[in-house]
């Protein structure tokens, strides 16, 4: 006997190509602000780390935003959550440093 009932959805290879360039998107990003903070591994951009996810985070949102909407895993989610943290620090991060340190 077959089930009709359940009914399996399976992800297309490009929609998960979609999710982890998402995820690796603020990965990177996130790893470059960090750098730029313990200057681990001298690089010679100083302000560009936390000008990045401006531009690029939405991006990723778009991504995420796409697969989510075609298969709702958390994977997609996560990629979502991500970029919209990331893309808030960027944007906040200068505004607080004036009020906190004075630069």
């Amino acid at each position: 006997m077959r089930n009709h009932n359940t009914i399996v959805k399976r992800k297309n290879s490009v929609i998960w190509i979609i999710e982890l360039i998402s995820i690796i998107i603020p990965s990177v990003l996130t790893l470059l602000i960090i750098n730029s903070f313990t200057e681990i591994v001298p690089l010679k951009i100083q302000v560009l780390p936390i000008i990045m996810p401006i531009l690029f985070c939405p991006i990723g949102e778009l991504l995420g935003f796409i697969s989510y909407k075609k298969y709702r895993d958390k994977l997609s989610l996560v990629g979502i959550v991500f970029n919209i943290v990331l893309f808030l620090f960027s944007a906040f991060y200068p505004i607080i440093a004036v009020f906190l340190f004075g630069v």
